[in-house]
């Protein structure tokens, strides 16, 4: 059975009953969600609340709060994805499924083939686009989704293991996954150019090889965000696990 998952964004979650208002309950008023049903309740700052729907009173429901789990979905160390800026369908749709994959934080970067303009008035719009793929794929955070930054400013800011998607790049030597966790940089439509290319590796990024098709910008993202999860900084593997990526 599904399991309708409603968000009340800093709500001190406690097993118990609770009523929730008519505005955040909507959503499982549409799923038609009965009494007995599984309900989620998040409040998006790190707990799930586990319980059943006891009652719909008006628009509100009543819900039985079971136990409350945390940090359930999130991967063991920071998850990067810092974007070049894409046209607004495109860049919308690699910030949901960004969120569904796992990512903590997402940059969006301004380089020389950026597409599109007035990115900065977006990004409460990215925001909420995050915190709703939360919402349905059962994270308990979404990922911080900061304004534009210019190429040069990531690149000094990055930290952990750094990738770069690149299609032509051979796979890195292996590397440990610390703290620090993953910063995968994927370039906007058209690619970054040489000597974007260049100034990352100078950086210190890793050329990241997404196979021998050549993808959509917000593809390669997606792409390359998930091979970044599965070499070390998601699925459970402890954090100094010794990856490889051949």
């Amino acid at each position: 059975m599904s399991v309708t998952r409603l968000v009340l964004e800093g709500h001190d979650l406690q097993p118990g009953e609770l009523l929730v208002p008519e505005a955040p309950a909507r959503h499982a008023r549409v799923a038609r969600v009965q009494p007995g049903d599984p309900i989620e309740v998040l409040d998006l700052a790190g707990a799930v609340a586990v319980g059943r729907l006891l009652r719909w009173e008006g628009g509100a429901c009543r819900v039985s709060l079971e136990r409350i789990e945390r940090e359930r979905g999130e991967p063991s160390a920071p998850l990067v994805l810092a974007l070049g800026l894409l046209h607004t369908a495109a860049f919308d749709w690699a910030v949901e499924k960004a969120a569904e994959l796992g990512a903590t934080r997402i940059v969006p970067v301004v380089s020389e083939r950026s597409q599109g303009g007035r990115h900065e008035s977006r990004v409460d719009r990215w925001r909420r686009i995050a915190a709703a793929a939360v919402a349905q794929c059962g994270r308990t955070r979404p990922p911080g989704v900061d304004p534009p930054e210019p190429l040069a400013a990531v690149l000094a800011g990055a930290r952990g293991v750094l990738l770069l998607a690149e299609p032509a790049a051979s796979a890195p030597a292996p590397f440990r996954v610390g703290e620090d966790g993953i910063t995968v940089l994927v370039g906007p439509e058209g690619g970054f150019t040489s000597r974007e290319i260049a100034a990352a590796r100078d950086a210190g990024f890793l050329g990241l090889p997404l196979g021998p098709r050549t993808l959509r910008a917000e593809t390669a993202a997606l792409a390359a965000l998930a091979t970044a999860a599965w070499i070390g900084a998601d699925w459970n593997l402890p954090r100094d696990h010794p990856v490889h990526t051949s």
